[in-house]
């Protein structure tokens, strides 16, 4: 096979080419925990990040996801981090550190799949590319990158298939796939389903029999059902059969969209060109920065018309019968379909950061397409690829020099982290109470559950107006009158009108509406404001019997 040509050389079982470079895949592999390792040490205010690392503690405690606390995400993010809690201890490190490992795994799965379909000089970039643009942008434990971890080893386990035709790699794939909805619901089915679409249609080009094509189908759709009907079955034995079904389908399709609406690609200008135009703004001039500053977020412009690119490509080659026959083959039909799947698994959240992590077999597939219609046009492949080389390192270099500025240590009670500067609001957490003592984190911040030891007296690890229910907040009113919660950080930077700036189309409602706020006003006493929070106490006197702070008697 020449340089850039397109297509798989299967020399082996594992569809891995002649000249698949095992030293740049270790080097590949050190890069990326070298990248990633500044990332990993810094308290990051992600929201998502404590809710998935204070569910997976609950879980390795012995609760039920859903019946014993309410969350979104699919059960496979509590478990698969709570195994880990399990064996080697419930702390930060242990987090961090499955989050470095799945993510590298990611990037080296990547680097593979790569090597499958083009034998050019360039083919680490796409997964350099994915390396450097996706762990900025939600650098914590996350369930993203483990359903695309546990997606990308099922779509390996299918080329494995089309190499050997062994059964059971089809069936791995079916149990991959099925893994995979164990985390993110939708992205597991749609990739089922595509990686089915290409047996069809690959099937069908070859002449295979009919039932031939059925029983493949068969194997990967039965595989996958039974990877569900096995959670189906656990939840229905502990109790909690009725909570999954509304916690995982019930109340995403009827609860979520109302304040996760939001504009394509949106946060590319609100987040990341203005941000670093305004750090840019302070060492150069005006025109410079904003420049600069353009350079920087250009790969991930890239993320947003990806989609596009790819389909216009598409077309322009079905008419001609000899570019058809390289971009639809079978080698890369999985990478259209499994790619798009991949990618419309994140659509139900549109912004820049849910695309990218939706979109790692189209970054190779692009990569593979373009190299193949610029084979012969050697000197403008080298500028392109120059060019977004130098866009990757201005992003990836700026972004790590800002990590490895964070070097205020942060002691808490799950291991110790970095900062930019002293996180007051955990500290007086950490001091005025005791490991397993509730403490109540309102509305946005459930890391503060995990790495300060106390405990939620709600089932709720994030609470917001319009898409959590008028019944699930009166519930968090119970539980804190019952419980009588000593203190409440209450969090200004996403309370409010300021939720706004991440979810859009959240509106906040009038006060006579806001029964949880009422009541925390009414029983609560504001001692401080720490790193954004209101530290709120209880206070002393007690309030009349009988008295009901429910909506329907305010």
């Amino acid at each position: 096979m020449e340089h850039g040509n397109l297509g798989p050389e299967m020399t082996d079982g594992f569809g891995i080419a002649k000249r698949y470079s095992v030293l740049t895949g270790v080097l590949l592999f050190v890069f990326s925990l070298v990248y990633f390792f500044p990332y990993v040490k810094v308290l990051h205010r992600i929201g998502d990040e404590g809710t998935l690392v204070y569910g997976a503690q609950l879980v390795a405690q012995g609760a039920l996801p859903y019946r014993d606390f309410f969350e979104v995400m699919g059960p496979g993010a509590f478990y698969w981090l709570g195994l880990f809690f399990k064996m080697f201890g419930t702390n930060i490190i242990v987090a961090r550190a499955v989050l470095l490992l799945t993510a590298t795994l990611t990037i080296i799965l990547l680097y593979w799949m790569t090597r499958r379909i083009y034998q050019g000089p360039f083919g680490i970039l796409p997964s350099l590319f994915y390396l450097i643009i996706s762990f900025p942008s939600w650098p914590g434990t996350n369930h993203h990158w483990d359903s695309n971890l546990f997606g990308l080893l099922a779509v390996g386990a299918f080329f494995l298939w089309q190499g050997q035709r062994r059964w059971w790699f089809l069936a791995l794939a079916g149990v991959l796939t099925g893994l995979t909805s164990c985390f993110i619901q939708q992205r597991g089915l749609f990739l089922v389903l595509a990686l089915a679409l290409v047996i069809l249609v690959n099937g069908h080009r070859a002449g295979e029999a009919k039932p031939r094509i059925v029983y493949h189908i068969g194997i990967l759709l039965g595989c996958y059902a039974a990877v569900g009907g096995i959670v189906f079955w656990f939840f229905y034995l502990s109790g909690g059969l009725s909570d999954l079904i509304y916690s995982n389908l019930i109340w995403p399709l009827t609860r979520y969209q109302n304040v996760n609406r939001v504009p394509y690609g949106y946060g590319l200008t609100v987040f990341y060109y203005g941000h670093w135009r305004q750090v840019l703004q302070g060492l150069f001039s005006a025109p410079v920065s904003q420049t600069l500053a353009l350079l920087t977020v250009a790969p991930l412009g890239l993320i947003l018309c990806l989609p596009f690119l790819l389909i216009g490509l598409g077309g322009v080659s079905c008419l001609n019968a000899s570019h058809r026959a390289k971009i639809f083959n079978a080698a890369l039909l999985p990478y259209w379909a499994a790619g798009f799947a991949l990618w419309i698994s994140e659509f139900h959240r549109r912004d820049i950061v849910h695309l990218i992590y939706g979109s790692p077999l189209l970054i190779v597939l692009l990569f593979v397409i373009c190299s193949y219609y610029l084979n012969n046009q050697r000197l403008i492949k080298s500028l392109v690829v120059g060019l977004i080389t130098c866009c990757l390192i201005l992003f990836g270099s700026l972004n790590a020099l800002t990590m490895l500025s964070a070097n205020q240590k942060i002691v808490t009670r799950r291991g110790i982290l970095y900062g930019f500067k002293e996180d007051t609001a955990l500290k007086f957490l950490i001091e005025h109470t005791k490991p397993g003592e509730y403490a109540f984190i309102y509305p946005y911040y459930p890391m503060y559950y995990f790495i300060a030891d106390v405990k939620n007296p709600t089932r709720y690890s994030i609470l917001l107006y319009n898409i959590n229910t008028e019944a699930q907040f009166n519930e968090v009113i119970k539980n804190l009158e019952q419980k009588q919660v000593k203190y409440v950080l209450w969090d200004t930077l996403v309370a409010g009108s300021n939720i706004k700036i991440w979810f859009p189309q959240y509106e906040h409602p009038p006060k006579e509406n806001q029964q949880l706020e009422q009541y925390l006003k009414d029983h609560y006493q504001l001692i401080d404001i720490l790193n954004g929070f209101k530290i709120m106490r209880l206070r002393s006197e007690k309030r009349a019997p009988g008295t009901d702070f429910s909506t329907s008697q305010r």
